[in-house]
This record gives structure tokens, C-alpha cells and sequence, in this order.
């Protein structure tokens, strides 16, 4: 059971960075994709959004096991 709860804190910490990561590029996309040539919020929803949402699901299938 500690594996779990690990595993557990581990993808709750990723999923607080990714949803940090998607607030601070709808604020300013240069902040989070300062290695593309061009930066807008699409982008930002492309790169952190979908693996937001993603690992969020996964966290939401995982809360329903005992």
C-alpha cells in the first residue's frame, strides 16, 4: 500500500505543476514556452493542457480504488 500512496503523491504533485504551468501560460505564454519561436495560449493548452487533463483523469480513475 506505500507504493500506492507514493505513486499517489507523486502524480498529485505533477498534476498541481502542469495545472501551475497552464495558469501561468493563459497569463503570459512566454513564460512557459519561451523555447518556441512563437508563443501564444493555443500553444500553451496544446503543450501543458491535454497532459493536464490527461494525468487528471488518470488521478480521478485512481481516487475510486480503495
Amino acid at each position: 500500500m506505500a507504493f500506492f500512496d507514493f505513486m499517489k503523491l507523486i502524480l498529485e504533485l505533477l498534476i498541481g505543476f502542469m495545472g501551475f504551468t497552464v495558469l501561468m501560460g493563459l497569463i503570459q505564454p512566454w513564460w512557459v514556452l519561451w523555447w518556441t519561436s512563437k508563443q501564444n495560449r493555443m500553444l500553451v493548452l496544446k503543450y501543458y493542457g491535454i497532459p493536464w487533463l490527461l494525468l487528471l483523469a488518470i488521478w480521478l480513475v485512481l481516487i475510486k480504488i480503495p
